[in-house]
């Protein structure tokens, strides 16, 4: 028979393996994966001289800044990325469950790609009561706080606790951005005494220490009330060690680092001011090599953008300036060159931190997350060879920097598959707003690695 659509002559990459192999696609679904030549297809994509990857999951954006969801997703195609978790926050006095259903809506109306949400807790206390009703709307994820008290973001570790305690009840998930926050905001109030140059002195108000400590507490409150716990943005080689001590005492954890601090050090940045303002801090080219280790020995469980960008300048004060930048579109090019071809991950490595073990951590799998038949036809089409320069002009998110800006970086993204339907073909974009769906979760289950 003749499916609807065939991918021919690439390497199909798995966690586990590499083969040489054709995909048939029918309708939203693969079909099949079979040896070259024993496949037909009524429309051809030739994807020889290319890998063929799992289309990438994303599982840390913010579509609320210059990204919205549908720009957002239209840059995450670019970049591979088929599926996006993103973070739905609900600020003090504003109902967590109002909010998942805005960005539901919104989601449902203008995502391009298929898409899921975590809740985001700003008001803990209050909040908290509303975690139940969240897993019936299909969100089991939930993001706090342990920094940012000055802007009013910061859970206690009381109410981590109880919102912890439900949560475990339930059988979701915690996902804590861990750092001692009031230590930090001591530190950054004796910077501002000495009237310091906070950009030369930005790692001292994002101490690895710090990282260290939150990660540490974090996953023990989530140890006392039953709840396992997952680390976004993890920065640091002293974070990267505790996350070890703790999984070595059988910590329900996971842990994720970012783009940004794979590819990138402060050093490196700090001449760019504002812009290179994320949090936490990217730091040393120490604990850039640390996490890349960690990637490529199972440590680290997944790769997340965190694809915050807001608008700033490299003028601008430096101390007020927000945190973020835009990530999404780049991250599967950053892993590979400074990763794979580097020799400090293997492709298929890099098929598991992307996509295979986000799936699984967040219940999306069998239906994301790996080449395989039964799965939606999420692939992309990615040439290891390609060289090409990484500018802002040349990105389609809204933001107007790169923290890559002229990095000249090998392989790039060449057509990209979402449900079946050809999204990205070179730069024409072929989506359309509003044929993203809406994916329930079931985080925290089990599904993971560890």
């Amino acid at each position: 028979m003749k499916h609807d659509l065939l991918v021919s002559g690439g390497l199909v990459v798995y966690p586990e393996k590499t083969l040489r192999a054709d995909v048939a696609v029918d309708g939203e679904r693969i079909a099949a994966v079979a040896a070259p030549g024993e496949l037909s297809g009524k429309r051809m994509i030739d994807a020889s001289g290319c890998l063929v990857l799992p289309g990438l999951i994303d599982p840390h954006t913010h579509p609320v800044y210059l990204d919205d969801i549908a720009s957002l997703s239209r840059s995450a195609a670019y970049g591979g990325v088929t599926t996006i978790v993103h973070y739905a926050y609900a600020k003090p006095g504003q109902s967590l469950l109002a909010e998942l259903g805005k960005m539901r809506a919104e989601g449902e109306a203008g995502s391009c790609s298929d898409f899921a949400l975590h809740g985001g807790l700003f008001d803990t206390m209050k909040q908290a009561e509303e975690i139940p009703g969240a897993f019936a709307l299909g969100v089991t994820s939930f993001k706090m706080f342990m920094a940012y008290a000055k802007l009013k973001w910061m859970t206690d570790d009381y109410a981590m606790a109880r919102a912890m305690d439900l949560i475990g009840r339930q059988g979701g998930l915690a996902c804590i951005h861990a750092e001692t926050g009031l230590a930090i905001d001591y530190i950054q109030d004796r910077l501002l005494a000495e009237k310091a140059d906070f950009a030369e002195r930005f790692l001292e108000t994002s101490p690895d220490v710090a990282e260290a400590e939150g990660i540490f507490r974090a996953v023990s409150i989530g140890r006392l009330m039953g709840c396992p716990v997952y680390i976004p943005h993890v920065s640091s080689a002293e974070g990267l060690a505790v996350i070890r001590f703790l999984r070595q005492r059988g910590a329900r954890l996971y842990a994720e680092t970012c783009p940004q601090y794979l590819g990138l050090t402060w050093e490196e940045l700090k001449g760019r001011g504002a812009l290179g303002k994320v949090g936490p801090a990217i730091k040393t080219e120490a604990d850039r090599l640390a996490l890349w280790e960690a990637a490529g020995s199972g440590l680290l469980d997944t790769i997340g953008s965190d694809h915050a960008p807001k608008p700033k300048t490299v003028e601008e004060d430096f101390f007020k300036a927000a945190y973020g930048s835009p990530e999404v579109e780049t991250m599967l090019p950053v892993v590979w060159h400074y990763g794979v071809n580097a020799g400090r991950i293997t492709s298929n490595a890099a098929a598991a931190l992307l996509a295979q073990n986000s799936a699984r951590i967040f219940g999306l799998a069998p239906r994301k997350g790996r080449v395989e038949a039964g799965a939606d036809a999420d692939l992309v089409v990615f040439d290891p060879a390609e060289p090409w320069t990484v500018t802002a002009s040349g990105q389609h998110t809204r933001a107007t920097y790169s923290l890559f800006e002229g990095r000249q970086v090998v392989g790039r993204v060449k057509k990209v598959l979402a449900g079946g339907r050809l999204l990205v073909d070179g730069e024409e974009f072929l989506g359309q707003s509003g044929r993203g769906r809406f994916l329930p979760t079931q985080a925290g289950k089990g599904r993971g690695k560890k």
